[in-house]
């Protein structure tokens, strides 16, 4: 049996979203076990253990049951049971399988403003947040945009990110000795990604210990001098001020760098200020970080 849609799926197997839902968790975090169907589809234990053997005469060799984890986890025959893309993956991993979004079917006429088709590759992506659902390393030659090296380095990955264009993922990053970090990398760019399985992720590679990524930063935003009383309003609409003069808004010290150019903020010291108008340099902001040296004080405390 080939790769199939929801809906050829479903024409076929009357509990297609339960198989569609166990096929996607095996494929996407590498394990599932009857809570999992339990807590998704409110099935009893009996039940639930029924579906898996379901699954299993529709794909025998896809997953098998490890001891030691206590969960059914992929093999390293697995073949996909559903045909699905990486970006409605990454969608459910962050909010949840829902099978309505394996069915291009929208309630209310809908379309994405420059959608680029299949920019991610599914094995890829799963290889990816396998790794960053069980907790171990991956190796990959990333294409790095900020250094022409393109070296292969090991990470461990630890969080899923979505900025409104670009997945990302957040990863310990192992490639410089004595210079190991919490970095961001485009799930684009990661090319000839290899699972390290044995390579565990270690207490120190956990999320709670990156301090960028655990810290709040509060940041003070005023509509930016240069707009005009129009544009004042229109940014106060767009950003929901609500009536105030101000905009307080608190956010990962580990996504300010990216706020900042989504949303045009300002935060040149004065000389810098002073150094674009010397070379007659304009580019538009929509507001100013009236609180720069506080944050810029707290970040470097975390780096």
């Amino acid at each position: 049996m080939n790769e199939m849609t929801f809906l050829q799926l479903q024409s076929e197997d009357k509990n297609a979203d339960r198989m569609a839902y166990i096929d996607f968790k095996i494929r996407f975090t590498g394990f599932i076990n009857r809570s999992d169907l339990t807590s998704m589809f409110g099935l009893a234990s009996a039940a639930a253990s029924n579906m898996m053997a379901k699954y299993l005469e529709l794909r025998p060799d896809n997953m098998e049951y490890d001891r030691k984890l206590r969960a059914n986890t992929i093999t390293d025959k697995y073949k996909p049971l559903l045909s699905i893309d990486a970006d409605t993956a990454l969608g459910m991993l962050a909010n949840g399988f829902n099978k309505n979004k394996l069915i291009d079917n929208p309630i209310v006429p809908y379309a994405r403003i420059g959608y680029i088709d299949n920019p991610l590759d599914t094995d890829t992506v799963a290889k990816i947040t396998r790794a960053m659902a069980r907790g171990y390393a991956i190796s990959t030659k990333y294409l790095s945009e900020s250094s022409g090296c393109h070296d292969k380095r090991i990470v461990t990955p630890t969080a899923l990110i979505f900025n409104g264009k670009d997945w990302i993922f957040r990863a310990f990053c192992k490639r410089n000795k004595g210079k190991e970090q919490f970095k961001f990398f485009n799930f684009t760019r990661a090319t000839y990604v290899e699972e390290i399985v044995d390579h565990l992720r270690k207490p120190q590679e956990d999320i709670s210990q990156d301090k960028m990524w655990n810290t709040q930063i509060p940041l003070l935003l005023i509509p930016h001098p240069d707009r005009n009383e129009k544009e004042v309003k229109i940014i106060k609409t767009d950003f929901g001020f609500s009536g105030e003069s101000k905009l307080i808004k608190t956010e990962r010290a580990a996504f300010i760098y990216m706020l900042k150019r989504q949303w045009m903020i300002d935060d040149r010291t004065e000389e810098d200020k002073e150094e674009d108008r010397k070379n007659n340099k304009k580019k538009y902001y929509n507001f100013e970080l009236s609180n720069r040296d506080m944050v810029k004080i707290l970040i470097d405390s975390l780096e």
